[in-house]
């Protein structure tokens, strides 16, 4: 019975790989992408202007760097490592299947990268969860329910950032969890371990240099080992202060190897924590009805997004946890592991919302705590009552299954039930990606008269599309209200759906969608023809 299960799981994972995997390219292209791929470009060019520097004596062109650098700032080369390898390769069979032109197609290449990362996370989501509760039942429905998930599926088929931080930060919670566990057993700690520990860690503050935090998770779970089984401070130092200049040692070796620009200027490093955590742009966004700016978040900013994101089984269960702490924390290592996540959920909000950290886009550039989030729901509900968790779960992913399915390809979209008897298209922040170009795009290859110049922000989510049409005319959406040479087509999506019509302008195409159970439709891209 035990093998069956295994079998049937690992039928699901092989299933839902394919099933994503597709649907990632068939997703439209979002607003940062074509950032991700400038970034890319930047650093290649750093690295090649280091080499020339060192190799060919040849002079390092400063006046260049110092007028890019501020913009890429904080963001490595990690994710960039694995993805362009891939796309070169996959970017030309994307291209001739979907009519698309070579910018299009390298980016749509990237989706199924980004995808790879979460489906990764689902198996490291799995090994945590075991850790934790060794119930094969309990592990298998908790993954499905974290990777049926519509938020975080939709945010996989194409979040260049978000994603993979999101999954390597899991990678990395995993390890350190393996890291003290071999510690409790063995008493001692393998370099190997710690190696690869500091490379994944690296690979974190790559991807976004927000990562360090992750170093107060370190620490929270060496100050519960340490005080759990009663260790001497000041032996254990001595014991290991040598592995732990090891792991430091390899941990800013391989920071730099993957921020090649900290190499050229050391003080980039502060500037990049400075930056990460006052973000230039004050960027609104809805919340509950009001424009909540990222350079003035009011304290409510971070729970009022989790509140309706977050599915109601786990919020149920979050609740659950003070009736079930005592049964939760009677095993030593458990009250270590699921401690450490418990107290970083609860630590790391409270550092961004004291530090008045610059966010927005709801709760994408936190979107690291949600697996956390949903392991505590996980866990503290199973104890609460094991039939009720396994009866809820498969309801819920049932649900979770058909929303897939009915609000594809806007599932980042998503609220959870209760968000819903509430107007959501005033009171919150909506498709502020773009990624509804694409069905844009269709419609406009559909017109007669495409001799007409279209415009549209960001101009990556629909040009690419129209590569077998006959227009050759775009422009930027901010020309909309100048004196721009009349009839054009217009593009409105993103946050310039919140503005009202531009003079002589009218809507001819519009795409929407419709969450169970909510009255109104959500609207994510208008055509207009301004005449």
């Amino acid at each position: 019975m035990q093998n069956l299960k295994k079998k049937l799981f690992i039928f699901f994972l092989f299933f839902y790989l394919l099933v994503g995997s597709i649907n990632s390219i068939n997703t439209g292209i979002s607003f940062d992408e074509n950032y991700e791929e400038l970034n890319w470009n930047f650093h290649v060019s750093v690295v090649k202007n280091i080499t020339n520097t060192i190799f060919h004596k040849k002079k390092f062109n400063e006046e260049q760097f110092n007028k890019e650098v501020q913009r890429f700032v904080g963001y490595g080369i990690g994710t960039q490592l694995i993805s362009q390898p891939i796309q070169f390769f996959i970017k030309d069979l994307i291209k001739n299947n979907k009519n698309i032109d070579d910018f299009g197609a390298k980016l749509l290449a990237k989706h199924f990268v980004i995808f790879l990362f979460f489906f990764i996370s689902g198996i490291f989501f799995y090994l945590i969860l075991k850790k934790i509760i060794d119930n094969e039942n309990f592990t298998i429905i908790g993954t499905i329910v974290y990777l049926s998930y519509p938020y975080l599926f939709g945010q996989a088929m194409f979040s260049p950032k978000d994603i993979p931080f999101m999954s390597v930060w899991l990678i990395c919670t995993y390890i350190s969890f393996n890291v003290f566990e071999f510690l409790i057993k063995e008493k001692k700690i393998k370099f190997r371990y710690l190696l690869l520990l500091s490379i994944i860690t690296a690979f974190l503050f790559s991807v976004r240099f927000a990562g360090i935090l992750i170093l107060i998770q370190y620490t929270i779970l060496f100050i519960l080992f340490v005080n759990l089984y009663k260790i001497n401070f000041t032996i254990f130092l001595k014991n290991f202060y040598c592995k732990f200049l090891f792991f430091l040692f390899f941990l800013i070796l391989f920071t730099f190897i993957f921020n090649p620009i900290f190499l050229l200027d050391y003080s980039l490093i502060i500037k990049t924590i400075k930056i990460n955590a006052n973000h230039f742009n004050n960027v609104g966004t809805n919340t509950f009805g009001s424009t909540m700016y990222s350079q003035n978040l009011p304290s409510t900013y971070l729970p009022i997004w989790f509140a309706v994101k977050t599915p109601i089984l786990i919020l149920a269960g979050v609740f659950s946890f003070p009736i079930v702490e005592k049964k939760i924390f009677e095993d030593k290592k458990r009250s270590i592991l699921f401690g450490n996540i418990l107290l970083t959920l609860i630590v790391i909000p409270l550092i961004l919302i004291f530090k008045k950290v610059h966010l927005y886009d709801e709760i994408r550039q936190v979107m690291f705590l949600v697996p956390l989030i949903f392991i505590v729901g996980l866990v503290s509900f199973y104890f609460l009552s094991k039939f009720s968790f396994y009866i809820l779960t498969t309801l819920t992913i049932c649900l979770f299954i058909i929303e897939n399915i009915k609000i594809n390809p806007y599932q980042y979209v998503w609220f959870n039930l209760p968000s819903r008897y509430i107007d959501l298209t005033t009171n919150f922040e909506l498709e502020y990606q773009g990624i509804s170009g694409r069905e844009i795009s269709k419609y406009l290859s559909k017109l007669d008269n495409q001799n007409i110049c279209i415009l549209a922000n960001p101009m990556h989510s629909v040009k690419p599309f129209l590569n077998d049409t006959k227009y050759n005319c775009f422009d930027i959406w901010q020309k909309i209200d100048t004196n721009y040479k009349r009839p054009f087509l217009a593009v409105q999506n993103v946050r310039n759906l919140k503005k009202s019509l531009p003079y002589n302008c009218k809507p001819i195409y519009e795409t929407k969608f419709r969450l169970l159970f909510h009255k109104k439709d959500l609207i994510t891209g208008k055509l207009l023809r301004c005449d």
